[in-house]
């Protein structure tokens, strides 16, 4: 169409209105501020998620934080357009009051109900204890021992626990072995000087203090697991005063019998039964031997000598020996052989 002086042209566009696409967004149920973090599921897929704690559609409840919060999801393609949001809620752990330590004398034996814990409505576990918090003394066999009693406390998605400690004292006590471990060389000492003896308590508790008496005239200790030398052979009679909580308990322990080092310079391995082979009291842990003649010539060599060396197949004379232990403890001399 054409008119005068004026020019006008007509186009014809064509407009598609893309349909409202509706989104579904699968429910996050309430979630726990410690727990794991959850994937996000909506249809149709392509979509993009968003919102606190959104990361590459997995919600992370500790990124997010505690509260409720707004998650959306969110499509747009060739055939439609849409959102959805959904609110989810964080919660806080629940704050645990377990109640105080309790200690028992050996003489406090009997059952209890646990209190002075919160939040009401958690249940007890651990040893001697049910649900409800009742609490029976376990049977020691008199040597006190420390229960840990676990109280755990489930608020919807959230569990929280927290530790209440029951000590019980063992009695006083006397010979109460040492348990050492046995000296190979020398079986009737607990040692030979300089003697390290590592020493434990009959229980050892939380909170407890000790005062060890070592029987040789030295300070006492106040560690709760000391190792004292015995620098000097004798018979030692350690005793511990130990506190647990307002009970006073006294062990008297075994006597400690440290023997001397001794080095014989001679054996007669002639078949009497007697000094038939060089035994030294040198260490009561492993220890190597060599053997030597006068000229340096070694006879004899072991990585762990059993004190059983009698020259077998040697001469009567004079040999030079050389010990050394695990510990790196060192000896030389000389040994006579004579049948």
């Amino acid at each position: 169409m054409a008119t005068a002086g004026i020019c006008l042209s007509t186009r014809r566009v064509r407009y598609v209105v893309a349909p409202p696409v509706v989104p579904t967004f699968a429910p996050v149920p309430t979630q726990c501020i410690v727990g794991a973090a959850v994937t996000l599921a909506a249809t149709p897929a392509g979509g993009t998620f968003s919102g606190p704690g959104v990361s590459n559609s997995r919600f992370d409840p500790a990124a997010a934080g505690t509260g409720t919060h707004t998650l959306t999801y969110s499509i747009t393609d060739s055939l439609g357009c849409g959102t959805l949001s959904q609110q989810v809620v964080v919660n806080r752990l629940p704050v645990i009051t377990p109640g105080r330590d309790t200690t028992l004398c050996a003489d406090l034996r009997q059952p209890f109900q646990l209190r002075g814990y919160a939040p009401a409505g958690g249940v007890w576990s651990g040893t001697g204890v049910t649900a409800g918090g009742f609490f029976t003394p376990p049977n020691t066999g008199n040597r006190g021992g420390v229960f840990p009693l676990i109280y755990t406390v489930t608020q919807g998605p959230c569990q929280a626990t927290a530790t209440r400690t029951v000590v019980l004292a063992p009695v006083s006590s006397q010979d109460v072995g040492l348990n050492l471990p046995e000296c190979a060389a020398a079986p009737r000492y607990a040692g030979l000087a300089p003697f390290d003896c590592p020493l434990s308590p009959v229980l050892l508790a939380p909170h407890a203090t000790y005062r060890w008496d070592f029987g040789d005239g030295s300070e006492p200790s106040t560690a709760a697991e000391p190792t004292h030398r015995y620098t000097q052979p004798g018979t030692y009679r350690v005793t511990l005063t130990a506190r647990y909580g307002n009970c006073e308990v006294l062990t008297g322990f075994s006597p400690v019998e440290v023997g001397d080092v001794f080095m014989p310079n001679i054996i007669t391995p002639n078949g009497d039964a007697t000094n038939q082979a060089f035994q030294p009291r040198f260490s009561c842990r492993p220890a190597s031997l060599e053997v030597y003649t006068r000229w340096g010539q070694r006879v004899y060599q072991t990585n762990n000598y059993h004190n059983n060396w009698d020259a077998a197949g040697l001469p009567d004379g004079i040999y030079y020996y050389q010990l050394r232990d695990a510990d790196d403890r060192r000896a030389k001399g000389w040994v006579e052989v004579r049948r």
